[in-house]
């Protein structure tokens, strides 16, 4: 039974995926029309788009009339669009691109026979999702979509199903009818989605709401995008949220739906707080890294040991939600002490390696902040430059390669606080190299010191010495040419993998 009720739908935004909305609402039967809201593509290409799908494509607002029933657009849209202007002139409801999604997934039969897992959240959610999936994989056959592709798991191994597609909700149906296509037959699905949950979700996961930032033009906080989906998600489901962000979330919660509660900081262990899972990340007595998971309400404790190359304290979240939420699904704690001592971390997150000599550190991955960049630098310096740590030489030098990739991220990093970053650290980094246009003007202004907006950054000569890349790749490749064996290299640029 089909869960769209509408006749004929508006739907906005073409680059966030109102194209493959619009598709999925013509099979179901719909009239629909998608607008090119930012007026980005050229009259050529939506011509094609509209020869190609079969209905119009736009960017002309005089198409969009009181006849539509209601339009479909992405939670961050700006009510200073002038397109979402229009709609509101003309008194028309709206519905956001996460809940059209949930619909036309629970109007899907070889969905709705399936169990769906969403995750979301400002951190965490990719190696949740791996670490979860890995852990079912032994019980159920999984299909897997994050920011790094789709996958599809069975007994702790993985075949690679499409590269790298946008966690945008809109996706997601898409997503699922390419997988069964490709005769990909899974028990669950599990789907990263960026700013909320679609609502169709059987389990909804929650990594961390923290830090909020403002989105759709400073209309709407990203807490509040992650937050409504809840009240509106499909009636019974469980939701898997950080103890951290409790007080935000619970009541949003209906009579109908389950909380699961995960504490990966120890808050609820100091306010005696019980919760479900509760990880705690120490050392054996052979000074070894480990993960200590109980849970106050039920009596479990189990250890899980750690493998070395990655920052086991950077994933301390993502194994908190994966246990809690594996825990719930029946999985045996000594298939969860398995994927856990044998995880080695997700690419891009905080992840060690070594490659001609060069110790690097990649934290190249969507999700990237000033925030996370500033702990991936720390990190490093912590370990090779304090003289307490066994794998000290202060012989080493420092690469930096930083930035963002600007045709990949909807949200980059703010100049300001990249800027702030590096002049922190100027002592500690001998080779800057910056990704992306925004970052360029460092390097150029730092050429011209009357072009300085204050003397003191005219001596920060990291800036004037800072080469430039294009994309993550071109910096990595600078940094291995620009560093000498032994040598520290420290990628940090927001980018899809």
């Amino acid at each position: 039974m089909t869960e769209i009720p509408w006749e004929k739908i508006a739907v906005f935004d073409i680059n966030h995926g109102g194209l493959s909305i619009a598709k999925q609402l013509k099979k179901h039967g719909v009239s629909t029309a998608v607008f090119d809201t930012y007026k980005k593509f050229s009259s050529d290409q939506l011509k094609t788009y509209s020869d190609e799908y079969g209905f119009p494509v736009t960017n002309d607002e005089n198409v969009l009339t009181e006849d539509f029933d209601i339009v479909c657009l992405p939670v961050h849209l700006s009510p200073e669009n002038s397109f979402y202007k229009k709609a509101a002139v003309l008194g028309l409801p709206m519905i956001t691109h996460h809940e059209m999604a949930g619909r036309i997934l629970r109007s899907d039969p070889k969905i709705a026979d399936r169990y769906l897992i969403e995750i979301t959240g400002v951190r965490g959610k990719t190696s949740t999702a791996v670490l979860l999936a890995q852990m079912l994989s032994y019980k159920n056959r999984v299909l897997l979509h994050t920011s790094e592709g789709m996958t599809f798991w069975d007994n702790g191994r993985f075949e690679r199903v499409e590269p790298g597609v946008s966690i945008s909700p809109a996706y997601v149906p898409d997503l699922a009818d390419l997988a069964f296509e490709r005769k990909y037959v899974p028990d669950t699905l599990i789907f990263e989605i960026s700013l909320g949950f679609t609502g169709a979700q059987d389990i909804g996961i929650l990594t961390e709401a923290q830090p909020d930032y403002l989105i759709a033009g400073g209309a709407m906080t990203s807490t509040d995008a992650k937050t409504k989906m809840i009240s509106r998600s499909k009636v019974g489901s469980i939701f898997v949220i950080n103890y951290d962000d409790l007080e935000t979330v619970q009541n949003y919660i209906r009579d109908d739906q389950e909380l699961i509660i995960f504490d990966d900081s120890g808050a609820a262990v100091a306010e005696n707080t019980p919760t479900d899972v509760y990880v705690n990340i120490t050392t054996d007595s052979d000074e070894e890294p480990v993960a200590d998971i109980e849970s106050s309400r039920t009596g479990i404790v189990f250890r899980a040991p750690l493998r070395p190359g990655y920052d086991v304290n950077s994933y301390r979240t993502a194994m908190a939600a994966a246990v809690a939420a594996a825990l719930e699904l029946d999985i045996p704690e000594s298939q969860i002490t398995e994927v856990i001592s044998n995880f080695e971390g997700v690419k891009g997150r905080m992840r060690e390696y070594e490659e001609n000599g060069r110790l690097i550190l990649d934290n190249s991955n969507s999700g990237l902040t000033a925030e996370t960049a500033e702990t991936a630098v720390q990190y490093m310096l912590d370990k090779y430059f304090d003289k307490k740590s066994p794998a000290y030489d202060a012989s080493r030098n420092v690469t930096l390669v930083i930035g963002e990739e600007d045709k990949t991220v909807c949200e980059g990093l703010e100049p300001h606080d990249v800027e702030e970053l590096i002049v922190n650290h100027k002592d500690d980094v001998q080779n800057l190299i910056l990704v992306g246009e925004r970052l360029k003007r460092f390097v150029d202004v730092g050429k011209i010191d009357e072009n300085y907006e204050t003397m003191e950054k005219a001596e920060d000569d990291i800036f004037c010495k800072a080469k430039c890349a294009g994309s993550f790749k071109e910096g990595l490749a600078m940094a291995l040419e620009l560093s000498k064996e032994g040598d520290i290299i420290i990628a940090a640029v927001k980018c899809f993998r």
